[in-house]
């Protein structure tokens, strides 16, 4: 197996802990208009627990400013939607849109962030997502 390339395995731990995945997004990340991907998978049957959203550096485009996270392929938005953060302002929002496992009940997922962007261009903007779930067992 080539070593450095990405695979399809999700994180899941065997014990009966929570899982994280976590992603840092910068304004300036290439790729991030289209969506850039998480570094791991959500795994089948995954019972999503929290989904946290910071904003560390407030993103500054001109007109809007809008940050997506999901599995919804293109659209990526179905764990953060459009109006769930605000991505201006420095501060830590709880989203609960994704809460449970219907996500990841027909498999593995993978989730992508997407920020874009209207008017003057951001010189500026970070934001981490943090998403907690239960391992994605059977039962």
């Amino acid at each position: 197996m080539a070593t450095g390339t990405q695979g399809v395995v999700p994180r899941q731990d065997p014990r009966q802990v929570s899982n994280t995945l976590k992603k840092t997004i910068n304004y300036n990340d290439v790729g991030i208009a289209n969506g850039v991907p998480f570094e791991n998978w959500l795994p089948q049957n995954a019972f999503i627990t929290l989904v946290l959203c910071e904003i560390v550096v407030a993103f500054n485009a001109a007109t809007t400013n809008v940050l997506t996270v999901g599995t919804n392929v293109g659209v990526y938005d179905n764990i953060i939607n459009a109006g769930d953060v605000n991505e201006g302002a420095v501060a830590v929002t709880n989203v609960v849109r994704a809460l449970g496992r219907s996500l990841t009940a027909a498999g593995n997922v993978r989730p992508f962030a997407k920020y874009t962007q209207t008017g003057t261009a951001a010189t500026a903007g970070q934001a981490i997502v943090l998403i907690e779930f239960e391992g994605g067992w059977a039962t």
